[in-house]
């Protein structure tokens, strides 16, 4: 099913609703959470009931205008709100730089604060008004704990001071979801974008996380970043568009989401001139956003203005793999890295394919921890 909206019937609230919005980049409006209308922003394969056997699709054609990527970011309002002292988000935007283990994530003209992978919290905008709407997704609270969150209606600071003293609660109902529903790759995806956008060590490394799960003509990847190499800080106009693919365990190494199919998506991507434009045009943007909201630990030089910040579009973006976990001896990890289909991406016109490969200890992401195809292969040899 491609470029259709769709109805969403009988639809059962779950967690993992934030999870397929993400990845297949589609804005789930809520009409009393029986019914949703599913707007689709780019094309939306069919999922088979199979995996998701909980809602049945429904194709609505009629009345609906589709695009081929929605830009994520904010309104000036909804920026506004967050970084002015006096505005009614300003207290959640202060509860986040304060606290390393929340990821906000910019999303369009609504954000989604996450906390060990999964969806904390949801604020959207009104367009017509400075007034905004939280939802959290109780299904994480499948033991049934008695809490009484704010109301969903956020009109002022007091209302949003409400939402950031409730945090502490509902991470320790998300702690008892994850204990039994694991999110190991989310929540390691998240340690990598806090080690290198917000810990105290990001400004020495050379790329900067701006979003995770990012969607759009068919492809899906963890994270978008910019990359700063250490010889260009001081000229902010240098940078390059960097996509990051994590894999959990060597079981997540093969099949539809294997890693073959994720380079085969990235090379598709960038040879579509105008999707792959909008999607680095949105990576710019969220740099700027991220950094004004205070949630990028980078030391730009004094001389230079963060509207100065632009990526180069001459040079080829990197894709980056990032293996975590993964049993360094596995021969399926050889095996599947000098298959010759992959192999026809180790040179490669549209992007440049790399691993990363720990220095010493750590998440952190440097230009020196990022090793070519021919490279990995050889470092992975060595543990056969």
């Amino acid at each position: 099913m491609t470029q259709t909206s769709c109805l969403l019937k009988k639809l059962m609230d779950r967690p993992d609703l934030n999870e397929i919005e993400e990845n297949h980049n589609l804005n789930l409006i809520p009409a009393k959470r029986e019914l949703l209308i599913l707007i689709n922003r780019s094309p939306l394969p069919y999922v088979p009931n199979q995996r998701y056997p909980w809602y049945q699709v429904v194709s609505n054609t009629k009345g609906y205008k589709m695009s081929k990527y929605k830009m994520r970011k904010l309104s000036p309002g909804f920026m506004k709100s967050l970084i002015d002292h006096d505005g009614a988000l300003h207290p959640i935007l202060e509860r986040i730089q304060r606290d390393n283990t929340l990821l906000l994530c910019i999303r369009d003209n609504y954000i989604n604060i996450y906390y060990r992978g999964g969806n904390l919290l949801r604020i959207t905008g009104n367009k017509h008004s400075q007034k905004y709407k939280a939802f959290f997704d109780t299904n994480y609270n499948k033991n049934g704990f008695s809490i009484n969150l704010p109301s969903s209606d956020i009109d002022s600071s007091n209302d949003a001071e409400l939402w950031s003293k409730s945090f502490s609660t509902i991470k320790e109902v998300m702690d008892s979801y994850f204990e039994k529903n694991k999110k190991s790759e989310r929540e390691f995806q998240q340690l990598v974008v806090r080690e290198n956008t917000r810990s105290n060590i990001s400004n020495q490394t050379e790329y900067f996380v701006t979003d995770i799960e990012l969607s759009s003509h068919n492809a899906r990847f963890d994270m978008s970043a910019v990359k700063i190499s250490s010889k260009d800080r001081k000229i902010l106009k240098n940078c390059k568009p960097v996509f990051f693919e994590m894999k959990y365990s060597i079981d997540a190494l093969k099949g539809k989401s294997g890693m073959l199919k994720h380079i085969q998506d990235m090379d598709s991507l960038v040879s579509n001139k105008e999707i792959y434009d909008s999607i680095v045009e949105n990576i710019e943007i969220q740099f700027k956003d991220m950094y004004e909201l205070g949630l990028i630990n980078y030391k730009k030089p004094q001389n230079k203005d963060i509207e100065d910040f632009s990526l180069n579009r001459d040079l080829k973006p990197e894709f980056i793999f990032i293996l975590a976990n993964c049993n360094p001896r596995s021969k399926n990890l050889l095996d599947i890295i000098t298959d010759p289909k992959m192999q026809a991406f180790a040179s490669n016109q549209h992007f440049d394919l790399k691993f990363f490969v720990s220095g010493y200890s750590g998440y952190a992401l440097h230009s020196d921890c990022m090793f070519t195809l021919p490279e990995f292969q050889k470092i992975v040899s060595l543990f056969q």
